[in-house]
């Protein structure tokens, strides 16, 4: 007897967060000139001073990943990683991104209506967030002395954005395989025009368990591919 299927709809796990955060990694050292490690449970980094980085040997295939891969998707994805890492650092700093949003709104690449409804210090300044804009305070807050820091923040988020063009397309390369491995060791399909992973399972199976995509200290970027 044959069971009926349906199509599920797969969430990205937290442990592929870590590898595709190491990944990002390992082009880091571009902008250090040194291997780059970072230490998550430590929130610290290591700089391997004794080497110069070296630049990874990536080449693509024919994947199917791969020959979607444009320039433009290759800035798009790593400039959403950018994002993702600016808003785990500035976490604790909403007090005066708010003040500073309202004090630059002239000046803003993006304008974002903080909408109607918005509850909460935090959603109100979510809801006026685009990642031009929180780079944007980033780059002009991160080194200011402060009262609890006088050197600047303790912990800056490398500014992978600024990676050359080469580096971002190996490094989305590189993505592109990571997901495809787990894919394939999951029995994981993607669905391109809706932009879903997904996997066929029994009809009669329960739905799967919400699992959250992100968490701090490990900042996540799920690309879109299509």
């Amino acid at each position: 007897m044959v069971h009926p299927l349906k199509r599920e709809a797969v969430v990205v796990p937290l442990e592929l967060a870590d590898e595709h955060t190491l990944l990002a990694q390992s082009y880091a050292g571009f902008l250090v000139g040194h291997p780059y490690r970072g230490v998550q449970l430590r929130r610290e980094v290591i700089v391997d001073l004794k080497k110069k980085w070296m630049e990874p040997r990536v080449v693509a295939d024919g994947c199917e990943f791969c020959v979607r891969l444009n320039d433009k998707e290759a800035i798009r994805r790593v400039d959403g990683f950018q994002f993702q890492l600016d808003i785990e650092t500035t976490r604790n700093k909403y007090a005066y991104l708010g003040q500073w949003y309202e004090d630059n709104k002239d000046r803003l690449p993006d304008t974002v209506s903080a909408g109607e409804g918005a509850v909460g210090i935090r959603w109100a300044i979510l809801q006026r967030t685009s990642w031009k804009n929180l780079r944007m305070f980033v780059v002009e807050n991160q080194d200011v002395s402060r009262e609890r820091h006088e050197d600047g923040w303790k912990l800056r988020p490398l500014p992978f954005c600024d990676l050359p063009l080469r580096l971002k397309r190996k490094l989305c390369i590189e993505w592109n395989h990571l997901y495809l491995r787990w894919m394939k060791e999951n029995d994981i399909q993607y669905d391109f025009e809706l932009k879903e992973f997904y996997r066929m399972v029994d009809a009669d199976a329960p739905p799967p368990a919400t699992v959250p995509t992100s968490f701090a200290g490990n900042p996540l970027f799920i690309p879109h591919y299509g």
